[in-house]
């Protein structure tokens, strides 16, 4: 099947022959190639196997600035994931176009762009090393969840990150410091999508933990997934923002807070409950 989908600026697309010389002449670091295979590495076991499909992102210009392998019913060694799933594999951004929000852009719109390829399947996957942070930051900010850890992976720690594609995930939201004044140890993030701001949360700092205390979507674009895209977020814009925080806190009230199911399937645990709230938790470096 054939796929090719515009993002932005850039172009998302299954491979094509005309494009193999540039994928051969495509460069990685030394430290890079330490986390991700050279497409030339890839491409053609990629091509002649039925559950792989090798995918190219194309820059306005027409040149190739990324690469990723999509592999169906992939298991990887370690981890007890179901039979029906996509994992994204050897997934870069030519190092002559590094900088430029490639890797991002592409990371956001991945599983619109999976579900056009695999539109049967739910369970989309990816394996990181754990010293490659700022991947990692990025697969965050994409809505992917961090799933497991292995300690002992083929170059060393590793990290398992999960992406259900059946829930509502926004790509084109973002998070950014507020404008207006605020009170001493109160931080405002507003919400922006398309470039509209379309609500806010609220955080509180104590030392190494930072606490969440109001969330507010507008009431026409409740329902379509902000919250709970901003919640998957919060983790890294957090850790660029506030590099001491450790800890990422949220008191609900009410024993039907519609926030609760959000705050779940974005990976915070429930640490204390009663008849009338409850409290959750996620580490933010770990």
């Amino acid at each position: 099947m054939f796929i090719k989908k515009q993002f932005e600026n850039i172009t998302v697309q299954v491979y094509e022959e005309q494009y193999k010389d540039e994928l051969y002449n495509f460069k990685l670091n030394e430290r890079q190639q330490i986390y991700s295979s050279l497409p030339k590495d890839v491409l053609e076991d990629a091509i002649h196997d039925e559950n792989r499909i090798p995918n190219i992102a194309l820059n306005d210009k027409g040149q190739v600035v990324g690469f990723f392998v999509l592999h169906q019913y992939y298991q990887h060694e370690g981890y007890d994931t179901p039979n029906q799933v996509i994992y994204v594999r050897s997934l870069s951004i030519n190092e002559h176009f590094q900088g430029f929000g490639y890797g991002t852009k592409m990371m956001m719109h991945l599983p619109q762009y999976v579900q056009l390829l695999f539109p049967e399947f739910n369970h989309l996957y990816l394996v990181v090393d754990a010293e490659n942070k700022s991947a990692w930051n990025v697969y965050e900010r994409a809505g992917f969840m961090h799933a497991a850890t292995k300690e002992e992976g083929p170059i060393g720690k590793e990290r398992l990150y999960y992406l259900d594609l059946d829930s509502k995930y926004v790509s084109s939201l973002k998070l950014k410091p507020s404008t207006d004044d605020t009170p001493y140890n109160i931080h405002i993030i507003d919400l922006f999508k398309d470039d509209y701001k379309v609500g806010f949360i609220a955080l509180e700092k104590h030392d190494d933990r930072m606490n969440i205390s109001s969330v507010e979507v507008n009431k026409e674009e409740r329902h379509h997934g902000i919250a709970e895209s901003a919640l998957r977020q919060l983790s890294t814009y957090i850790r660029i923002q506030f590099g001491g925080v450790k800890l990422l806190t949220i008191t609900l009230y009410g024993e039907n807070n519609e926030l609760k199911p959000l705050c779940i399937n974005s990976n915070f645990v429930e640490i204390d409950a009663a008849d009338d709230f409850i409290v959750f938790e996620k580490y933010l470096n770990y």
